[in-house]
């Protein structure tokens, strides 16, 4: 726990007080903030969350495992819910910092002028969305709770004991995303290889324009040289 709680806060040091392009410690300003950079904003919210996970969430599993039970089980349903909550905004983050990226990489100029549209909403979205999914199945869904206290995070909330409000919140909260972060992986790794080999042809055929060019030169020279003789 304690060496996670000291990499995220030179993580944080180093993303304040450290300049991006030769690492050396630099006066704080507003400007030097990476996080005013659009394309870095969404790295500074899954550092966030990771940073919730670690202070908020780490310590009831740690607590856990030590014990070999979970000592009240009262405290049950805050831990579902924050171990449900942090845990699907940051696989959905970084879904969504995967599409992101592409964006950043092939389309800068459409995702900068349509900021608001493709890079807040969707930030401030996901970030109501789960918190309410959540709290409305854990809290409110009309089930009664059995909670085991020799099982992790108690046993679960009882609606994953129902096949609809299960299948949708594993199928749509975990199973889509991760499928979206595989997909758009592979898209930007095809797309980055297609990029590079249709570059490395223009070098070549630049290179080989240059060499007939030099070429045509020598040669008319050298005719040249004979008319004149």
């Amino acid at each position: 726990h304690i060496p996670s709680i000291l990499c995220t806060i030179f993580m944080y040091v180093s993303i304040v007080f450290f300049s991006p392009l030769n690492n050396r410690i630099i006066n704080f300003s507003f400007r030097h903030f990476k996080w005013v950079n659009l394309a870095n904003q969404i790295f500074g919210v899954l550092l966030i969350i990771n940073t919730l996970l670690i202070i908020v969430e780490l310590p009831f599993t740690l607590t856990y495992l030590h014990d070999g039970l979970v000592s009240n089980l009262k405290i049950c349903s805050a831990w579902i819910l924050v171990n449900y909550i942090l845990f699907v905004l940051s696989i959905i983050f970084i879904a969504w910092t995967s599409i992101e990226r592409y964006f950043f990489i092939f389309h800068e100029h459409f995702i900068t002028q349509h900021r608001v549209l493709l890079h807040y909403l969707p930030l401030g979205l996901f970030t109501i969305y789960a918190p309410l999914f959540y709290m409305g199945f854990v809290l409110l869904y009309p089930c009664q709770s059995a909670y085991i206290s020799e099982s992790y995070i108690c046993g679960g909330p009882c609606y994953l004991f129902y096949m609809v409000p299960c299948l949708f919140d594993w199928c749509f909260n975990v199973v889509f995303f991760l499928l979206v972060i595989c997909i758009v992986n592979v898209i930007l790794i095809v797309t980055n290889i297609r990029q590079r080999q249709r570059m490395k042809r223009l070098i070549i055929t630049a290179h080989n324009t240059q060499q007939w060019v030099i070429q045509f030169i020598f040669k008319k020279s050298k005719f040249l040289s004979f008319l004149s003789e």
